[in-house]
């Protein structure tokens, strides 16, 4: 692949129950989640199966996966657009907080960066995600005030692994909304 050909990218319709993941990261893979049933499919079957446009496409430039351990890659549907975080960890992290993390929101053509980018995940028994939360803190905000961050939480709709990458679809909240989210993660 060429160094920027890496990309996560997904559709949603909470209405229908219907959803889609597909990324080309460790192999390629996708994921189709209808009426909470998960499917581990191809990133190609997702194309396929879907005639939704792409809620979002994150192309990934270089190889996300080089040198790390773990490596997370987070949307949720906003009122107003999109919210992308990625997280990545080397394999020497000591413990919870301390990889490596970037998040953005997109609003139509623009993309605002946050200056901090905080992830929870809460585990089931068989260590896969079940839940997670943001907190995302723009640029220059007056940290000391809870209200100047955006806080996002999502629930497990389905989820499958295939290989290293478990993918799944959350029923998220953000900024008073509802929508849908992806939880995208890799281990080494």
């Amino acid at each position: 692949m060429s160094k920027d050909s890496h990309f996560v990218r997904g559709f949603a319709d909470l209405s229908a129950e219907r959803a889609g993941l597909a990324w080309s990261l460790a192999g390629g893979g996708g994921l189709i989640v209808e009426s909470g049933k998960a499917t581990g499919v191809s990133a190609d079957e997702v194309s396929r199966e879907s005639d939704e446009r792409w809620s979002f496409h994150t192309p990934l430039k270089g190889d996300p996966l080089g040198g790390a351990a773990i490596f997370r890659h987070i949307t949720v549907e906003t009122a107003d657009g999109m919210i992308v975080c990625t997280a990545r960890g080397p394999g020497e992290l000591a413990g919870h907080g301390e990889e490596l993390t970037d998040g953005i929101r997109r609003a139509g053509e623009h993309e605002i960066p946050f200056e901090e980018t905080l992830i929870s995940t809460q585990y089931g028994a068989d260590g896969e995600p079940t839940r997670f939360g943001l907190e995302l803190w723009p640029e220059d905000a007056d940290q000391s005030s809870r209200a100047a961050a955006t806080r996002v939480s999502g629930s497990l709709l389905g989820g499958a692994r295939s290989a290293k990458v478990w993918a799944g679809m959350f029923r998220c909240h953000a900024d008073g909304a509802e929508g849908a989210g992806t939880y995208l993660l890799w281990r080494a």
